[in-house]
């Protein structure tokens, strides 16, 4: 069996070289920690769809992106648009995306905004058969996870769904 080794090595230990067409590039290395406080910018907020909702794929109302870090997946979901984003938010809990990959999440999963970007990020963990080259999974890469998601139905009003041309699923549309 193969399974990946990691293990940490002393910054100090590692040398540092760039080389560019044959020349050497001057290289600064850190040498305390660096540390970039975000700005205090409020989680977006979550809006019920009210009783007029009718839904739609995600992939109508947001762009995903994803992959892994060992055997925990990361999904990308960024809004096409900022007032997409609360509907999104309200309907893609921890919960709702737990169960959503029930059949392939057996760990807890975790969501954090990015504020300013109106995006939400989720990490799945224990979802990868131990990821990479330990994995026998057909994606031990976490890669097409977003995709996954992109299906997942999300309720928005009638009209918003109406105005910006939004198709809706055919259960919402009867």
């Amino acid at each position: 069996m193969v399974r990946l080794f990691s293990f940490l090595q002393d910054k100090a230990d590692t040398p540092v070289a760039v080389e560019v067409d044959g020349k050497d590039v001057p290289v600064t290395v850190a040498t305390r920690e660096v540390r970039l406080d975000p700005p205090a910018t409020p989680p977006a907020d979550s809006r019920d769809a009210g009783p007029d909702a009718v839904k739609v794929r995600l992939v109508e109302l947001a762009w995903g992106r994803s992959g892994d870090k060992g055997d925990i997946a990361n999904i990308g979901i960024m809004a096409r648009k900022p007032d997409y984003l609360p509907y999104i938010r309200s309907a893609l809990t921890e919960d709702a995306v737990k169960t959503y990959f029930a059949h392939l999440c057996n760990g807890p999963v975790e969501r954090f905004d990015l504020p300013g970007s109106h995006a939400l990020n989720f990490l799945l963990h224990e979802s990868l058969g131990g990821g990479g080259i330990a994995s026998v999974r057909i994606d031990p890469q976490g890669k097409g996870f977003a995709q996954m998601l992109l299906d997942i139905e999300i309720p928005v009003p009638a009209k918003l769904a109406e105005n910006d041309g939004l198709a809706m699923t055919k259960e919402s549309a009867a």
